[in-house]
């Protein structure tokens, strides 16, 4: 048993969000109480934790080799959000799947690099939802976001919802599964919160959100903004945007500078004040 100091408990509220590996863990740990010196250090604290039943170790087949992961187990979950918290599902546990391998690092990836980024610049991050833990339904469409962020500046919110795409999925294909239908099912979305705006009286500020891509390329990324122009109903509205994951990943000011360029062609930031 141990008891955990303010930087393990910054540990797992991270974990909490994402499985990391080493290296995102040195990386997050800027935000972190008191910051890892180096990997050697972050190994023996995780080795610790993996000891205290808080987190698991996983191995995993990579680019180069094997590569070590973690993730919390039950004990650690409750420890950090109270033994009254709802569980999430088994698969936050388990190990990850080999299929779905590349694309959750990915997502680690993005997480880690946006929280750190709002961190850094004085955003909040007021909520946050993990891949799939957002369910958003417009009738027979659903869209599960990779992850959400509310983010919160100088008293205005921004919603962002990240799609992290790794051109695997089809775009102007009928498939479930293609980019084509999440277009649709977003701009669905959006169309049916105005709605409810509307019929109860407009009170409140005016419900938005932005889907923000993240491709591998910049011709997939114009790709991907020239099909939104094509589908979504209301032009004026700038609900998609798109930038590269190597674009995003080398910006230390991600959430404020102007990196995406929305479907009406403009270049657009997460948190934009004017």
């Amino acid at each position: 048993r141990i008891i955990p100091a303010p930087r393990d408990h910054a540990l797992l509220r991270l974990l909490g969000r994402t499985p990391v590996t080493k290296r995102l863990v040195l990386k997050a740990s800027r935000m972190f109480p008191e910051p890892f010196l180096d990997d050697r250090r972050v190994r023996e604290r995780l080795q610790t934790l993996a000891e205290a039943g808080l987190v698991r170790a996983f191995t995993a087949t990579a680019v180069g080799g094997l590569l070590s992961y973690y993730k919390l187990t039950p004990e650690g979950f409750r420890l950090e959000h109270g033994e009254s918290a709802e569980m999430p599902t088994r698969s936050f546990f388990s190990e990850i799947a080999p299929s779905r391998f590349v694309h959750t690092l990915t997502v680690a990836e993005i997480i880690v690099h946006t929280l750190l980024a709002a961190h850094e610049h004085r955003v909040e991050v007021s909520r946050f939802h993990r891949e799939n833990e957002l369910v958003l339904e417009a009738g027979e469409q659903t869209q599960m976001p990779d992850c959400h962020f509310e983010l919160s500046s100088g008293g205005k919110f921004f919603h962002v919802l990240f799609e992290i795409d790794n051109s695997t999925e089809p775009i102007d294909s009928f498939n479930h599964q293609s980019i084509k239908n999440k277009l649709l099912g977003y701009d669905a979305y959006q169309d049916s919160v105005l709605r409810g705006w509307a019929r109860t009286g407009r009170v409140g500020p005016k419900p938005a959100f932005r889907i923000a891509f993240l491709t591998k390329s910049l011709d997939r990324a114009y790709h991907i903004l020239s099909l939104a122009n094509a589908v979504t109903r209301n032009r004026e509205r700038h609900l998609f945007y798109a930038t590269t994951q190597d674009a995003y990943l080398a910006e230390a000011d991600a959430v404020r500078k102007p990196l995406f360029v929305d479907h009406a062609g403009e270049w657009q930031a997460l948190v934009n004040l004017h």
